[in-house]
C-alpha cells in the first residue's frame, strides 16, 4: 500500500516537474528563440538513448545534404552512439533545461517514437493529449512499418501534423482503423531503407531477431527462465541437429534481442562457437539486417525491411494467441496470408526451413516474392530526401 502510494506520488511529482520547466522554457525562449542554437530549430530524436533508426539516419541526411537547417538531435552523452551523432552536427542532452528551451523553440519536431523528441516522452504525450499544450509541428518518422492495430497510435490519442507512412496496405490501414486524415499522411517511406539497398556484403549468417513482449519486462531472471519465449528461443539456438547443420555448412547464427528485452540477453548461452549473442553494445541492428542472410524473427515489423532486401525469412510463433490478447490487437496485416515466410509454431520447423534455405542458395519462394512485391511498389534510396521536402512543405505551409 505505501508503496503504491509512493509510485503515485512520485509520479505526480514527475507532471508537475515537466509543467513548470515546460512553461519557464516557454517564458525563457522569447529572449532565446532568435539566438542561433534555436532559431527555425528542427530538433530530430529516436528514444534519447540511440541512433539506430530512422532519426539518426534522417539527421545525418540533413547535415550532409542542408547544412542551411538548423538541426540538433537528442542523445544522452554516454550512449554509445553519442559519438557517430557528435561528429555530425549539434546535439542535446535529454531532460537538460537546454532540451526544454530546444523543444519549445523547435519549430519542427521529429522523431521515431511518440513524442522522443520531449524531455519526458511518456508524461508529454499524456499532457498533450488532454491538454494540447505542445506547440511545432509534430513529425512522426516511424520505428517500422505497421502491421498491428496499435491503440495508442489512433488519432484520437495522437496529435499529429505529419505522419510518415511506407506501403499501401498500411496507409489505408491507419486512414481506416487509426481513423487519421489523409492530410496528415505521406507514403514517402522510412528513412532507413536508404540505406538497405546499398551495396553490402553478405555473410554466411542467420540473424535470430525477435520482438519484446510487454508482459516480460518486469519479470526477474527467474522469472524470465519460466516463459515460453525463453524455452523456445533457448531451445532453437542449442538444438543439436541446428548446430550440425551450422557446422557442415560454414554458416553462424547470431540472437539479438528487442532494446526492450536486451537486459536479459546475458542469460542465453550458445553450445558451439557458431552461436554468436550480441547486444546493443556489441552490433547495430541495420548492420546485423544487411550483413545476414536469412532472418527468424516472430511478430517483429523488422521483417519487412528484410523482405525489402529480397532476402529470405520465417516466423517462429510459439505464442500467438497470448500476444495478440496481451501485446497488439491483430491488424490488417495476415502472416499466413501476407506474410513473406512459412509461419511455424515449433522449432523443427524452423530448422528444417533453415536447412531448405542452405540448400537452395537462399533464395525466396516464388509465392513469397510476389507477397513482398505487392507490398513494395517502390525500391529505392532517397527515402530521407522525400521525407525531407514533405517537414519543408509542412513547415512553409
Amino acid at each position: 500500500m505505501l508503496s503504491k502510494l509512493k509510485n503515485k506520488f512520485l509520479n505526480i511529482l514527475g507532471y508537475l516537474k515537466c509543467i513548470f520547466l515546460y512553461f519557464f522554457a516557454a517564458v525563457i525562449s522569447v529572449f532565446v528563440n532568435n539566438r542561433a542554437f534555436y532559431k527555425d530549430l528542427w530538433l530530430v530524436a529516436e528514444r534519447g538513448a540511440d541512433a539506430r533508426d530512422n532519426g539518426y539516419h534522417f539527421f545525418k541526411y540533413l547535415c550532409l545534404n542542408h547544412k542551411e537547417i538548423n538541426c540538433v538531435y537528442v542523445i544522452d552523452k554516454a550512449a554509445p552512439d553519442y559519438n557517430k551523432i557528435a561528429v555530425l552536427g549539434k546535439t542535446i542532452q535529454p531532460g537538460s533545461f537546454k532540451h526544454y528551451l530546444a523543444f519549445v523553440c523547435a519549430k519542427a519536431k521529429i522523431s521515431t517514437h511518440i513524442m522522443g523528441y520531449a524531455p519526458d516522452s511518456y508524461r508529454f504525450a499524456i499532457l498533450d493529449r488532454k491538454f494540447n499544450i505542445v506547440k511545432g509541428k509534430k513529425i512522426f518518422l516511424q520505428h517500422g512499418i505497421i502491421k498491428d492495430d496499435i491503440r495508442e497510435l489512433h488519432y484520437d490519442k495522437v496529435r499529429l501534423d505529419l505522419f510518415i507512412c511506407s506501403t499501401v496496405n498500411e496507409y489505408e490501414s491507419i486512414v481506416k482503423d487509426f481513423h487519421y486524415p489523409e492530410s496528415v499522411l505521406r507514403r514517402v517511406g522510412l528513412c532507413r531503407y536508404d540505406a538497405l539497398l546499398k551495396a553490402h556484403t553478405v555473410k554466411r549468417q542467420i540473424l535470430v531477431m525477435p520482438t519484446w513482449r510487454y508482459y516480460l519486462r518486469t519479470l526477474d531472471e527467474a522469472g524470465f527462465k519460466e516463459s515460453e519465449y525463453y524455452k523456445s528461443f533457448s531451445g532453437l539456438i542449442t538444438d543439436e541437429r541446428l548446430l550440425k547443420l551450422l557446422e557442415e555448412n560454414d554458416y553462424e547464427l547470431v540472437l539479438y534481442l528487442h532494446y526492450e528485452l536486451q537486459k536479459f540477453t546475458y542469460l542465453f548461452r550458445g553450445k558451439s562457437d557458431r552461436i554468436k549473442i550480441k547486444g546493443i553494445k556489441d552490433a547495430d541492428v541495420q548492420e546485423l539486417l544487411m550483413e545476414s542472410a536469412m532472418l527468424v524473427t516472430d511478430y517483429s515489423s523488422i521483417f519487412f525491411d528484410f523482405a525489402y532486401m529480397k532476402k529470405p525469412l520465417c516466423y517462429f510463433m510459439f505464442d500467438r494467441e497470448l500476444f495478440f490478447s496481451e501485446q497488439y490487437d491483430r491488424g490488417y496485416f495476415s502472416f499466413d496470408d501476407d506474410g513473406f515466410g512459412p509461419v511455424c509454431s515449433e522449432k523443427d520447423g524452423i530448422i528444417d526451413f533453415i536447412e531448405h534455405e542452405i540448400k537452395n542458395g537462399m533464395t525466396v519462394e516464388e509465392k513469397y516474392a510476389e507477397r513482398r512485391n505487392n507490398n513494395f511498389d517502390d525500391f529505392s534510396d532517397n527515402h530521407c530526401e522525400r521525407t525531407y521536402g514533405e517537414i519543408l512543405k509542412l513547415i512553409l505551409s
